[in-house]
């Protein structure tokens, strides 16, 4: 590769002197003395092969060689000072972009409100949001083409790194007429044989209840699966069967004329946290957003109660 031996101050001395016409004054704008600007114009000069000035007792021009110098060098300039200001701008939160990666429920549920809260404190900054299955986040993740993901289940790969952020119950909702609807908790060999609606296999939801059943030593036969949580918790509600649906979901979202369950004996709860590579470095803006995500999930506790019934008058 061709080494350009020019440093940065000889370039400032060359378009100080290109614009000043004058040693002196060069001198003057600089800092430096007459003979110091001569010796970085001449070290130039002598490195470049050309003369960049023709010199006399009364005045120094820029010479042909030196024009074209300067009109490149110019707008190299101008590009890089346009790039550290943007830079800086993104260092300073001024500007910048974050692709997320998410599942539908973590980014209706949480993420809603941690995007608003940063947008009204750095409008400058895009979100992007990519909201699909885990799998699918994880995959973009992979590609880069997210920064980070916030998913309801830890990646087994080593090639990511996750922070959990808070755990999010699982609860069972049973329609307010149901059999069930007078208990307060149930166990998953309780409802082992009734119709059971999910969502579907590349979900973190059917992974976690299907892992939850087998640990039971119980089979897992879903009546139905549908890909939307709200349509899920419209089954329910007409009496097709019953689902599970996650606390931050219940606390989120009214759910009329459905009865929330507690489950005993099972371990079902869903882990959302900060996945991210191991290969990549955060931007100054995924820092920050970073930081609001752990803020704003501390405060999840603080939420009203999940209403364990209601019902619509």
């Amino acid at each position: 590769m061709l080494r350009i031996n020019l440093t940065p101050s000889e370039i400032e001395a060359f378009l100080s002197l290109a614009e000043t016409g004058s040693f002196s004054r060069t001198g003057a704008a600089l800092g430096l003395s007459q003979p110091a600007v001569s010796a970085r114009i001449s070290h130039l000069e002598e490195n470049l092969g050309v003369p960049l000035f023709n010199r006399t007792t009364r005045r120094v021009t820029i010479t042909h060689a030196g024009e074209r110098l300067r009109a490149r060098l110019g707008n190299v300039i101008a590009e890089l000072h346009g790039l550290v200001d943007e830079l800086r701008d993104e260092a300073n939160l001024r500007r910048g972009r974050i692709n997320i990666g998410t599942s539908p429920s973590v980014a209706a549920g949480f993420l809603a409100g941690v995007i608003a809260s940063f947008h009204t404190a750095h409008p400058k900054v895009e979100i992007v949001l990519h909201d699909d299955f885990y799998g699918h986040a994880l995959e973009r993740l992979q590609r880069g083409d997210v920064d980070i993901a916030i998913i309801p289940f830890e990646p087994d790969e080593k090639a990511f790194n996750f922070e959990l952020l808070f755990t999010d119950r699982f609860l069972l909702a049973v329609p307010a007429g149901h059999i069930l609807a007078e208990q307060h908790n149930v166990t998953l060999k309780d409802i082992a044989a009734l119709p059971l609606i999910t969502m579907p296999p590349e979900s973190a939801a059917w992974t976690t209840i299907k892992r939850a059943f087998e640990n039971a030593d119980l089979k897992f036969r879903p009546a139905m699966q549908s890909r939307n949580s709200l349509t899920i918790v419209a089954l329910v509600r007409a009496g097709f069967g019953i689902a599970f649906v996650t606390e931050l979901m219940a606390k989120t979202f009214p759910l009329p004329e459905i009865k929330l369950l507690d489950l005993d004996g099972a371990d079902l709860e869903r882990r959302i946290g900060i996945t991210s590579s191991k290969e990549r470095a955060f931007s100054p803006a995924t820092l920050a957003f970073c930081r609001m995500l752990r803020t704003m999930a501390e405060r999840i506790d603080e939420r009203e109660p999940t209403p364990r019934a209601s019902s619509a008058k």
